[in-house]
């Protein structure tokens, strides 16, 4: 029930953000900047890019205990997931991995 809370909460909080704070360095988001999931598909498929679960599993490796709440595989600049995450603080982060090699680059 605690769980279920907090998760709920949460999800309250992001509805609330206010636009700026989503956007990179002062830049409204370009919807163009991901990739479609067939386009996504197609990525894996050639080897590209390596499957989500795969940038989910090293995302939870450096963040055990954390909770999965969305996936997305981005094309600005070179291909990279970000993972959402819910840690076991109740934080959101934004995970960025390396699409291609499954490296973490940078959360926040």
């Amino acid at each position: 029930m605690k769980r279920a809370l907090l998760i709920c909460a949460a999800l309250a909080a992001l509805a609330f953000q206010p636009m700026a704070e989503a956007a990179d360095a002062g830049q409204r988001f370009d919807p163009r900047s991901r990739y479609s999931a067939d386009e996504a598909r197609d990525a894996r498929q050639s080897g590209d890019v390596m499957p989500a679960r795969d940038a989910i599993n090293a995302v939870r490796r450096q963040y055990p205990g954390a909770q999965v709440l969305d996936t997305q595989l981005m094309r600005t600049g070179s291909p990279h997931y970000v993972v959402r995450i819910l840690d076991r603080n109740g934080n959101r982060i934004d995970v960025r991995v390396d699409a291609r090699t499954g490296r973490i680059m940078s959360a926040r």
